[in-house]
């Protein structure tokens, strides 16, 4: 199965590896039980859509992490956690899927993403990820890069 993603991976010349898994992931945790291959759980991220008056925005950020609305209040204003039919509206595909590199809204990534040596996505497809270095990311993406997320 070729994913949508990596047309674009491909098309930029970028280094990836796709992840299979055995069933649907939606955390962290379902990414590293339902792996297929050998996954770092440190370098698994997630995409949440958020809804704000100025729009939708699509953050991108570690696993671990948890938003910190008071930050993003100072940068976005008052916003909220999408619901899964306005992530359906909006990417296409339902929560745990979402890619970052495919999205059609404005992407802001958590600084301390930047700080991994590879990251570990949502491809699209429930049943697989995508693993790239995080120095490439600037290649295949637009986005912004501020602080926004608590441990």
């Amino acid at each position: 199965m070729v994913l949508c993603v990596e047309d674009l991976l491909d098309g930029a010349g970028v280094e990836y590896r796709v992840m299979e898994l055995t069933d649907r992931a939606v955390s962290v945790d379902d990414v590293v039980r339902l792996s297929k291959g050998e996954i770092n759980p440190d370098e698994i991220c997630k995409t949440i859509l958020v809804k704000s008056k100025a729009g939708f925005r699509a953050l991108f950020l570690r696993g671990s992490d948890r938003v910190s609305f008071k930050k993003l209040k100072a940068v976005m204003g008052k916003s909220r956690i999408a619901s899964p039919e306005d992530v359906m509206e909006i990417t296409g595909v339902l929560p745990g899927a979402v890619c970052p590199l495919l999205v059609t809204t404005p992407v802001i990534v958590d600084w301390k993403l930047l700080r991994l040596d590879r990251v570990n996505f949502g491809s699209g497809n429930h049943l697989y990820g995508i693993e790239m270095k995080s120095v490439d990311l600037y290649r295949v993406m637009d986005y912004t890069v501020i602080d926004f997320t608590e441990p």
